[in-house]
């Protein structure tokens, strides 16, 4: 069983503590950031506007978060939540998988999971996974827990912020090497990260951010 400390919000430089995120902090902190908006201020967005973080609304940003929230522990780790092979099916995963034959851009089907609410529904699911899993297995098997993954320039930049599990794979140029340890503290730098993108998206509206 890994260690979690909920006052801990980064990857301790130090390993010895085997600490690991706190994943309910994101559903707590989502769900006071959308507490109140209109569908107004759920919608804009300027996906042609010079800057990234404007390109998507608040709605699609939390329906990514739970994209990410579910699609993340189904991918890579199954094995460890679902040993049976039985997996649980809250969306349907063709639907929502990366890459060709995904029928939705990185977010849930919008007319199943249309509002805040309901996606937050299925972020608690995944979130849940994510919890499990670090409930469940001990920091040596999460560190011992490899995968080399397609990078790109962008996550190739992005893995700085991690002090260890994360690098090139000197075996397979183009590829990353991830611990699952790393993984999932990734995992939660994204997710925080869009959390950040909806309040400058209600600062963008004068919205006051939620005290959080």
């Amino acid at each position: 069983m890994a260690a979690v400390d909920p006052t801990v919000l980064e990857m301790p430089t130090d390993p010895a503590g085997g600490l690991m995120p706190y994943y309910r902090h994101l559903l707590d902190w989502t769900a006071a950031e959308v507490a109140g908006l209109s569908d107004a201020q759920l919608d804009l967005a300027e996906p042609d506007g010079p800057h990234e973080w404007r390109w998507w609304s608040i709605r699609r940003l939390v329906s990514h978060n739970a994209w990410t929230a579910l699609v993340f522990p189904h991918r890579r780790c199954a094995g460890l939540l679902w040993p049976d092979g039985v997996v649980p099916e809250p969306v349907v995963w063709d639907e929502i998988r990366l890459g060709p034959g995904a029928r939705f851009d990185r977010m849930l089907d919008p007319v199943k999971f249309p509002d805040p609410a309901s996606c937050l529904e299925m972020t608690a699911v995944g979130l849940g996974w994510l919890e499990q899993v670090v409930r469940e297995q001990s920091i040596e098997a999460l560190r011992g827990t490899i995968e080399s993954v397609r990078g790109t320039h962008f996550w190739a930049y992005v893995i700085d912020v991690l002090p260890r599990g994360a690098g090139p794979d000197a075996e397979r140029p183009g590829y990353l090497r991830y611990s699952l340890e790393g993984s999932l503290w990734m995992v939660f730098y994204e997710l925080a990260a869009h959390v950040r993108t909806i309040q400058r998206m209600k600062a963008l509206q004068e919205i006051g951010r939620a005290h959080v």
